[in-house]
């Protein structure tokens, strides 16, 4: 049967909470395949009491977010329901942007009408919907132990389990949809509220945690082996964790650390996280939001541009569907093309807003525009030879793209804002510019690079005849201005240089005394760079 107060659902982790009849449920489930697990549990992490202003990125998102408000909740149009989780989420973002308060007391004052529409159903009472609501209320300044009547960190308290191999879990009464995002909201209610049981649900999040750093979806009793994280829990257990070493939790850091480790391993070139084995704005704005708060501006950064490229702006939105969705931010590659062709229809919106939601606090870790100082060989290089460029003005962590005519190649940023990568040339002779970009366009610098590629080079002789003991006069042209140049004559050097600015280079040396069929060999800056000449020593 239907609860008359509900007419949605609660999404939490990987499971849709039964709020509706099984028919709506059934139909509402398979907007879980357009978004990630994460989007409906949160993405945010709270936000400094000094936070300057949102980048300009996320104040759009921030603002596209508060008009798909309906009286203070984000009502899906599709099946006809207020999805109170998602209203969440937007609430979130917004507090974790430090902007637009007046919007988040709206939802907060219509949550406050009754908060177990969304805690609770039937019998059935939610640790992780009560963990997060409360956390919500903690972010904007409100009393969550007398929130709309309810206490909501007692509520929270009452899920943890006690005793046995399960101790300090955070368990929902009735069908049990707890997992480690959810115990990652509890933790940081109760921590934020300095519960008695905040460190026992500590403990039992650190359980989550594999041997390689990451944390798995699905809570056990036993430890994790390693390969079982996922993107979505690692980041919001890092959130969790870091927010219970503020509140005062001892000796944590070392685990964060090993969490923020095994993040940076994850991301891709381009800056991007994978989900299910293909990039989003969701994994990636969770990713860029928690990266960001634990100290990797540079890998947040790239992840943020990632994020923008996926983002309406006036230039995406130009001439399209998307011309008055100014701000959204599209789940991939995919939802922006059908969003341009089709605009964000009832049937879409929902992606749309979830997506935003998770990735708009990801976008405000955009680096800002500089100039990269790029130094590569001064000297001539051999083409098809790896160079070695290095790039510096970077931030830490920061992903960095060499680009060279025929090659290209990415790297990270260390501690000290540079990297060297091995850069292959191209095989022809030619000034080559080396083209750098960081986490974004206007991050950005270049360099040049003179290449000689494999060459025969054309050796005259003044004579082809010389007497024994005269002199024979040898030019070599071909050669690049200024490129060293070695001429051999009887399995000695006779003369090194370097060639005149119009590529030549001529010496006159004596034969000796040896008649007979002399040959003459000369050497440009490479070894495949020679040539030779055949002359006669006459008596």
């Amino acid at each position: 049967m239907t609860d008359p107060r509900c007419r949605g659902t609660h999404v939490t982790g990987l499971r849709v909470l039964p709020c509706c009849s099984r028919k709506e449920i059934m139909k509402i489930t398979t907007l879980r395949r357009l978004a990630a697990a994460a989007l409906a549990v949160g993405t945010v992490v709270a936000a400094p009491s000094a936070q300057a202003a949102p980048n300009s990125y996320a104040y759009s998102a921030a603002r596209w977010l508060a008009d798909q408000l309906t009286d203070g909740v984000v009502h899906n149009a599709q099946w006809d329901f207020d999805d109170y989780g998602l209203t969440l989420d937007v609430a979130l973002a917004l507090e974790a942007l430090d902007t637009r308060a007046g919007t988040t007391a709206t939802i907060l004052d219509a949550f406050a009408q009754d908060p177990t529409r969304y805690t609770q159903y039937e019998d059935s009472k939610y640790a992780g919907a009560t963990g997060k609501l409360a956390v919500t209320v903690q972010l904007a300044g409100r009393d969550a132990t007398a929130f709309g009547g309810h206490n909501l960190i007692a509520e929270a308290e009452q899920r943890v389990v006690t005793t046995g191999a399960s101790a300090g879990r955070a368990k929902d009464l009735g069908d049990d949809y707890s997992n480690t995002i959810t115990q990652a909201w509890v933790v940081r209610a109760l921590s934020t509220a300095g519960s008695d049981l905040a460190d026992d649900t500590v403990g039992y999040l650190l359980k989550q945690q594999c041997d390689d750093g990451s944390f798995r979806t699905d809570m056990k009793d036993e430890a994790c082996a390693t390969g079982a994280g996922t993107i979505d829990a690692t980041a919001l257990a890092l959130q969790a964790l870091d927010e219970a070493q503020d509140a005062g939790e001892p000796g944590l850091q070392d685990d964060i650390d090993e969490g923020v480790d095994w993040l940076l391993d994850q991301q891709r070139p381009d800056g991007s996280f994978l989900n299910d084995g293909a990039a989003n704005t969701n994994s990636t704005g969770l990713a860029a939001a928690t990266l960001k708060t634990l100290g990797e501006p540079g890998a947040a950064g790239s992840a943020a541009s990632w994020i923008v490229s996926r983002q309406v702006t006036d230039a995406v939105g130009e001439d399209t569907l998307l011309a008055n969705e100014l701000g959204a931010i599209a789940f991939d590659d995919a939802a922006l093309a059908g969003g341009k062709t089709a605009g964000i229809t009832v049937e879409s919106r929902d992606q749309w807003i979830r997506a935003t939601a998770q990735a708009a606090v990801g976008v405000d870790a955009q680096l800002a525009a500089t100039k990269l100082t790029v130094s590569a060989p001064t000297g001539f290089v051999s083409g098809g030879k790896k160079i070695a460029v290095t790039v510096k003005g970077l931030a830490a962590g920061e992903k960095v793209t060499v680009t060279i005519p025929g090659a290209r190649v990415t790297g990270t940023a260390g501690d000290a804002g540079s990297t060297t990568v091995q850069v292959p040339t191209p095989t022809s002779t030619g000034k080559r510019t080396i083209a750098v970009t960081g986490a974004r366009t206007s991050r950005s610098g270049a360099g040049t690079v003179q290449v000689l590629g494999a060459k025969k080079l054309p050796v005259s002789v003044r004579s082809a005849s010389v007497k024994k003991g005269k002199g024979q006069r040898v030019t070599v042209s071909g050669l690049a201005a200024a490129e060293p140049v070695t001429i051999r004559y009887r399995g000695k050097d006779v003369k090194k240089g370097k060639a005149s600015s119009k590529g030549t280079f001529s010496h006159t040396f004596t034969v000796g005394s040896s008649a007979g069929k002399k040959t003459i060999k000369v050497t440009g800056a490479f070894s495949n760079r020679t040539g030779s000449r055949t002359f006669k020593v006459t008596r």
